[in-house]
């Protein structure tokens, strides 16, 4: 794989039908290991590895003569996982470092079939990524400067990858095992269920008759997929497919309608109630509740769709594109048919309202997948039994059927959670390379040493440090590395823990649309077949004043809910101008085109409006009103001057 975060398809042949049921299983175990608590912390990893690397070996096989190295690979990760589960008492209580031969060698050995698992998964440049690290922990005696370092032996580092809490019984690996693998049964259940049809339809309903509709649909339907998604392909790939079509047959360009889908997807690993599998990670780390991240979230998320509408609105003003016809909007009693409705926002709701009656996540989220797998069923029955109206009036049993779907979901699921625990135990080997090594200590001083002659040098110094890691990782990944690297030098220029870290993280999600890599732009073209650089150019220009929004938020942390509801309000709508003010600036049309000087002056507004501070958004709103106003008077001026020579 080219791009490490558009999967293709798995490869099923003899052997990998026959562990798709044991696949579900596996994901059933997930469900009610974690879930429900059945299964404890230790055996949880264990078997969360040993299931992804299975399955990554077993769906994505070598070529038919070689899969005898397949068979070989499985049975070494079954068998040195076993050792560890049969030994679990032995290995939690040991004195540090006393590994014994046998258990260097099963070590070594299950780090092979990782490294082969996540070059199947994830294609060579992570497994380039790990070996650049692990050459620089062994190797730091012989490196010049502050980089240097007294270097980690072999044994060392087989301890602590197969034995030590940073390897595959690492917080990382908990966190994928205990709380994403939910989320992503949860997402496919929803999914098996039509959520994502629901969601276009209202996305339909809402945004549709509006200038530039068809793209207002995109922003809008990827808000809500976001919800329950995550992940920027993935709702690339389950909204994309409807609206980069509809946006392409209502006059939008192929690279902008994939530059639409793009955004609007990434957005979604950034929007709660769920948000990305990273955002569980950030909760890890800062040792707070998944409730706390998500409230943090809440306004940030909801400024990044609104100044993503209002440039999706300027374009189609600029462009000429218009709503969508009546004939294509589906009717008020379609859209909302109480059987979509029930079955989609109940489980949500239940979601949501276990969290905030302070029920663990897993809890809250294993209820809401039994929820949703029962009003599946329900109204699968319902369908078959009573028939459902076509457009025409016309009823008809429609062919849905409840168990084949529901297992295909499952199914899905397994192959997603064993993709993901391959990105997060990625994450994990770099992580603890860097702790072990002391390069975070290093790196950290350095961002510190900046940040003292300039705090803003220091943020735009993270952030490039966090996109950068972000193109060549997906985002659970990058965000890992990043905030190992980049939270604790924030902490030490004054910075609080959790706007650093959001800070970290929306930087890593916006990584998906920044050029050259932007996983999300190539899943987007691939739909939309439109070419990538000026698919990806157009998403820098729909998504620029978007960028702004860390550095408001990691400022003046009110934009966090952390304030009284007035001042959150007032602060919101100054956050809420300036992105609108920097999307005018950089689309350059309101009305009709807006000269060179008044862009100036309108960015140079928009980034008033960014400082904290009553004087400097007095400033900045002076200064954009009086920019509009010269804007809006000039064709005014044109026209009685055509008139008078008339």
């Amino acid at each position: 794989m080219s791009d490490p975060e558009v999967e293709t398809a798995p490869q099923k042949d003899a052997i990998g039908r026959l562990l798709v049921p044991l696949a579900i299983l596996w994901a059933l175990y997930h469900l009610f290991g974690a879930g429900l608590g059945y299964a404890g912390a230790h055996d949880l990893r264990a078997v969360h590895i040993a299931g992804a690397i299975t399955l990554i070996v077993a769906w994505r096989p070598l070529p038919a003569p070689f899969r005898i190295i397949d068979l070989a690979l499985i049975a070494v990760t079954v068998t040195a996982i076993s050792y560890l589960i049969a030994n679990a008492d032995e290995i939690v209580g040991a004195n540090w470092f006393t590994n014994e031969p046998l258990q260097r060698a099963l070590g070594l050995a299950l780090f092979i079939c990782l490294m082969e698992a996540i070059r199947r998964a994830l294609g060579w440049v992570f497994v380039g990524l790990i070996s650049i690290f692990l050459a620089y922990a062994v190797l730091g005696p012989y490196i010049p400067g502050m980089l240097g370092h007294r270097g980690l032996g072999f044994d060392r580092l087989i301890y602590s990858f197969y034995l030590g809490n940073q390897g595959v019984f690492g917080s990382l690996i908990g966190i994928s095992a205990g709380v994403v693998a939910l989320f992503l049964i949860f997402g496919e259940i929803l999914n098996a269920g039509g959520a994502g049809r629901t969601f276009i339809n209202i996305a339909i309903r809402i945004g549709g008759r509006l200038k530039g509709g068809a793209g207002m649909v995109a922003v809008i339907g990827s808000a809500f997929m976001g919800m329950v998604n995550g992940s920027a392909v993935a709702n690339v790939t389950s909204t994309g497919v409807l609206t980069i079509p509809l946006m392409r047959r209502l006059g939008f360009s192929r690279n902008l309608a994939g530059a639409i889908e793009a955004v609007a997807s990434t957005g979604g690993q950034f929007m709660p109630p769920i948000m990305g599998p990273g955002a569980f990670l950030l909760a890890e780390l800062l040792g707070i509740s998944y409730l706390e991240v998500a409230t943090a979230a809440l306004i940030p998320s909801a400024l990044f769709y609104l100044g993503l509408l209002f440039a999706v609105w300027l374009f189609a003003g600029k462009r000429g594109l218009q709503p969508v016809p009546e004939d294509m909007i589906p009717s008020r009693a379609e859209t909302y048919a109480p059987a979509a409705m029930v079955a989609l926002f109940v489980p949500i709701g239940l979601l949501i309202g276990f969290i905030l009656a302070r029920y663990t996540v897993q809890y809250a989220v294993f209820w809401a997948i039994v929820a949703a797998i029962g009003l599946f069923a329900l109204q699968t029955l319902a369908v078959r039994l009573v028939g459902q109206k076509t457009a025409k009036g016309e009823t008809h049993a429609a062919p849905i059927r409840f168990g084949p779907a529901i297992y295909d979901a499952f199914a899905r699921a397994a192959d997603t959670i064993a993709y993901i625990a391959m990105i997060v135990t990625a994450a994990q080997l770099i992580v603890a390379i860097i702790n072990l090594s002391g390069l975070g200590v290093t790196l950290s001083q350095i961002i510190v040493s900046l940040g003292q002659d300039s705090a803003i040098l220091s943020l735009i110094l993270t952030m490039i440090v966090a996109i950068l890691l972000g193109m060549g990782m997906p985002t659970p990944a990058a965000y890992a590395i990043a905030a190992a690297v980049l939270g604790p030098p924030l902490g030490q220029l004054g910075y609080q823990q959790l706007p650093s870290h959001l800070f970290i993280y929306y930087f890593a999600c916006l990584a998906a649309i920044t050029p050259p890599v932007a996983s999300a732009v190539f899943a987007a073209t691939a739909i939309s077949r439109g070419k990538v650089f000026p698919t990806a150019g157009y998403a820098v220009m729909l998504s620029l004043s978007l960028f702004i929004i860390p550095f408001l938020f990691i400022d003046n942390p009110v934009l966090l809910m952390d304030g009284d509801i007035s001042e959150v309000m007032l602060v919101s709508v100054t956050a809420a101008i300036g992105v609108a003010t920097l999307s005018l600036a950089t689309i350059g049309h309101f009305q009709h085109a807006i000269q060179p000087a008044l862009r100036l002056a309108l960015g140079a507004a928009a980034l008033a409006m960014i400082v904290p501070g009553i004087l400097s958004d007095v400033i900045g709103l002076v200064l954009m009103a009086g920019s509009l106003f010269l804007h809006l008077k000039r064709p005014q001026q044109r026209m009685v001057m055509r008139s008078k020579d008339i």
